[in-house]
């Protein structure tokens, strides 16, 4: 057994791609969700629309997070062809 951290990396990069759209638009789908449980949104539209604003600040974020993972994923690829 080995210790080569380039598994772990391309694992890494894998959950960072996959996981970034689920921030970028989290406060999104909590807003869904909440839309069709809670019924004072229709009395009170400023609480529940205003989760959706969340989305404004997690979607650059989620998108930073999501190039990371594709750098990281490209750079393993790269040292893989580099080492043969």
């Amino acid at each position: 057994m080995t210790n080569n951290p380039a598994p772990r990396r391309k694992k890494a990069a894998l959950v960072l791609m996959w996981l970034a759209p689920i921030f970028a638009f989290s406060p999104l789908i909590v807003a869904m969700i909440e839309v069709r449980i809670i019924a004072e949104c229709t009395v009170m539209p400023n609480y529940c629309g205003g989760i959706a604003y969340f989305v404004l600040l997690t979607v650059p974020i989620g998108l930073v997070v999501f190039i990371i993972g594709l750098i990281m994923l490209l750079a393993k690829k790269r040292t893989r062809h580099d080492s043969k």
